[in-house]
């Protein structure tokens, strides 16, 4: 797959370069019969190449997002080399910089998860998922952003991070944030001195035949030139691990339901990367304090508590009678 980061740098020089006739120009996309091109008013758009076969798939014209199917169209690339051919065209309707340079990563990705050259029905999947992550993109936060780093951190100091990956909550509001079965992870940060955290009753009780591992760590705000590192900067780091293209658009997919319209704070925001892995522990859920489910009143819910786990011991130590070998999730850790 090409850099990302070069692909968008080569779009941004097309935004000067006007479409004079009907022609657009654009860059190839390596690889692929696809390329990227610019709109007059400076959108980036997709141009992508699908086979004959007959399916009828209707346009989108979303607010952010536009797609056009079997549409004739006029090339000619960086090299001069001009090209005449039926494409699919994908535009994002935005000049935000950071929106596009996601839109440009994104679907990117996506094509290269399909055949070199689709079908008009297979894109038109891929095409829904995008329009699902940017559709998130527009919508107000679900999470704290310290949250979302401190769950991207255990994922990055992980020896496995696409098991974690693929692991990790399809829905910001799930009970655990990590779920392989009975296996679960949940992740709890603080910015104070003690490890102080607060829990749901649900959350440390349970069913029982679960095992349930408390991630505990210290998330301070910094500055990029003191250790600090970003929520894009940790995403950057587990994408460089993981190879494949469906494990990289689940992360991306999840870090966009997360965080929502505060997507500028992706690269705006930097947290101590050495206290918080540092600090980075993982305890049992029966050494946590915490209020048996038992004993809560039948008419009494949504029972909230704070727990200290100062002094708990992690599990990963060599004495730690827990088994970390005793499911892929949990091995993921050592």
């Amino acid at each position: 797959m090409p850099q990302v980061n070069t692909l968008f740098s080569r779009f941004q020089s097309l935004r000067n370069q006007a479409n004079e006739d009907g022609w657009f120009t654009v860059i190839a996309i390596e690889d692929l019969p696809h390329k990227l091109g610019v709109t007059q008013e400076g959108f980036p758009m997709f141009f992508v190449r699908t086979n004959s076969s007959v399916s009828f798939v209707q346009n989108i014209i979303r607010e952010i997002l536009s797609v056009e199917y079997n549409v004739s169209c006029k090339l000619i690339d960086d090299d001069g080399n001009e090209q005449e051919d039926t494409f699919s065209i994908i535009t994002l309707r935005s000049l935000d910089s950071p929106l596009q340079s996601y839109f440009v990563e994104i679907f990117t990705m996506m094509l290269h998860k399909l055949q070199p050259i689709p079908s008009n029905r297979e894109l038109s999947v891929e095409v829904e998922n995008l329009i699902a992550i940017f559709d998130a993109l527009s919508s107000p936060p679900k999470k704290k952003i310290q949250g979302l780093w401190a769950e991207l951190l255990v994922i990055e100091q992980s020896t496995q991070p696409e098991t974690l990956v693929n692991a990790w909550h399809s829905s910001p509001s799930a009970k655990y944030d990590f779920t392989m079965g009975k296996d679960k992870i949940e992740v709890k940060s603080t910015s104070s001195e003690e490890r102080i955290h607060k829990f749901a009753l649900d959350q440390l009780n349970p069913s029982q035949n679960s095992n349930l591992l408390i991630a505990s760590t210290v998330v301070r705000e910094s500055g990029p030139a003191a250790e600090g590192i970003s929520v894009k900067g940790l995403y950057n780091k587990i994408r460089e691990r993981v190879n494949a293209v469906d494990c990289q658009l689940r992360l991306f997919t999840i870090i966009a339901e997360t965080i929502g319209n505060d997507i500028a704070k992706l690269e705006s925001i930097y947290y101590d990367y050495t206290t918080a892995t540092d600090f980075l522990e993982f305890y049992d859920y029966h050494e946590v304090p915490s209020i048996p489910k038992e004993i809560v009143p039948p008419l009494v819910s949504e029972v909230r508590f704070s727990s200290n786990l100062t002094g708990l011991m992690d599990v990963r130590k060599e004495e730690s009678p827990f088994d970390m070998n005793s499911s892929p999730l949990f091995r993921s850790l050592i």
